[in-house]
């Protein structure tokens, strides 16, 4: 297969992948649009930060797979590879610990003031007073939004400097998840106002979404604590960024920022986000994935999930239905030979039942042996179509399962 890459790789992963046979490409301009340009005849299209559109995956006939070597997917059109039948998959929880780490950082260095005292003494300035004034971490409380792989590592990170640990209860989260995250220690909240009356520092987690788009706004900011930090190393579009360069004059508010609403799509370039402008800000540019190790371990999951395209079953594909699909599930028992499902799916076909989820197993024997089909179609088999099922030569059995 081509594989193209929009954004470096691992130089071991790639010798790993074209020794399978794979012609690698590995795009060497920043330019977006030149990028789009080479992607066209890709097989399979690998990106962290290049955006996605509709028009880039149409102008690409052979492409099947996307793959966002990191955990969020919000720079690809996710709704329009569903339309043109291509995967969309992720590499999530391979960067966690080095996003981890970065917030821990931007705690310290806002608590400590590390980069203005850095700057003092470049500057032939010493100013102990100054710089003796740090609150410290030890039994103070921190708020952490998002309890996905970078929450949880954040939040064990967080522990070991003596910070409670507060977050959102969630009907939604796994229960083993809440369990092992309340014997760890951490207080569940009702609520996000609830939360942010505690926090003494908060930091975000959260993916991009329509619902999470500016949910650090000038309400969220006014419920925090008065001197209190906020950190966020997920999505620019988390905060407005507008509302929070008020609330850092008038709440006193410190900011950590990893990313921006409005970065720059060129990798070397002149910009300064508003925020920087407070004396109560530290930031970094966007490069909280951004270690050696994180790369590896994120090119390792970019390999395994090609193995698993190949094999016909990408891991961490975020646009296959996971749910039960169709009105009912047939159960069609068949020898394993060539032409049985043809046979199986033309029978259905002619009887308009539009098949939607389908798995065929075959068991294990010497010589011919069977398989058992499960096949969700849009409506329930009139008895005339089971009967025409039962009738095709290489079908042993037919049963419906639900019809629910």
């Amino acid at each position: 297969m081509l594989l193209f890459f929009a954004d470096a790789i691992e130089e071991s992963e790639l010798a790993l992948l074209e020794s399978k046979g794979h012609r690698c490409v590995v795009a060497g301009r920043d330019d977006a649009a030149l990028v789009a340009e080479e992607a066209v005849n890709a097989d399979v299209l690998i990106v962290r930060s290049t955006r996605v559109t509709r028009e880039m995956m149409e102008a690409s006939p052979d492409l099947g797979l996307i793959i966002r070597a990191g955990a969020g997917t919000d720079t690809i059109d996710v709704e329009a590879a569903s339309e043109l039948g291509i995967y969309v998959c992720n590499v999530p929880g391979q960067n966690a610990v080095a996003v981890a780490e970065l917030t821990m950082g931007l705690i310290l260095a806002l608590d400590r003031l590390i980069p203005e005292s850095t700057a003092d003494l470049k500057r032939s300035t010493w100013d102990k007073a100054r710089y003796s004034k740090a609150s410290g971490l030890k039994g103070r409380n921190i708020g952490i939004l998002g309890f996905g792989s970078i929450g949880q590592e954040v939040a064990t990170r967080a522990a070991s400097f003596g910070l409670v640990v507060h977050g959102l209860r969630r009907d939604d989260r796994d229960p083993e998840t809440t369990s092992s995250l309340s014997e760890s220690g951490v207080i569940w909240h009702a609520s996000t106002q609830e939360l942010l009356a505690v926090a003494d520092i908060v930091t975000l987690h959260l993916p991009l979404t329509h619902d999470t788009k500016h949910i650090v706004n000038k309400q969220f900011l006014a419920n925090m604590k008065r001197g209190a930090i906020l950190v966020n190393t997920a999505r620019g579009g988390l905060v407005d960024e507008e509302a929070l360069a008020e609330a850092m004059q008038t709440n006193d508010l410190r900011v950590g920022l990893d990313v921006y609403e409005a970065e720059p799509s060129q990798a070397n370039t002149s910009w300064m986000p508003p925020v920087a402008l407070s004396e109560s800000f530290v930031g970094t540019h966007h490069i909280g994935a951004s270690t050696d190790q994180a790369r590896t371990a994120v090119a390792r999951g970019v390999v395994r999930t090609i193995d698993g395209y190949e094999n016909g079953v990408p891991p961490n594909c975020v646009n296959i239905a996971v749910r039960p699909l169709g009105e009912c599930a047939i159960a069609v028992r068949h020898k394993d030979e060539v032409g049985a499902l043809a046979s199986v799916l033309s029978c259905l076909g002619s009887a308009g039942l539009n098949v939607q989820q389908m798995r065929n197993e075959i068991f294990e024997g010497l010589g011919t042996v069977a398989a058992v089909a499960t096949i969700r179609v849009s409506q329930t088999p009139s008895p005339d179509t089971v009967k025409d099922l039962e009738a095709i030569p290489s079908v042993i059995t037919v049963d419906l399962l639900t019809s629910s």
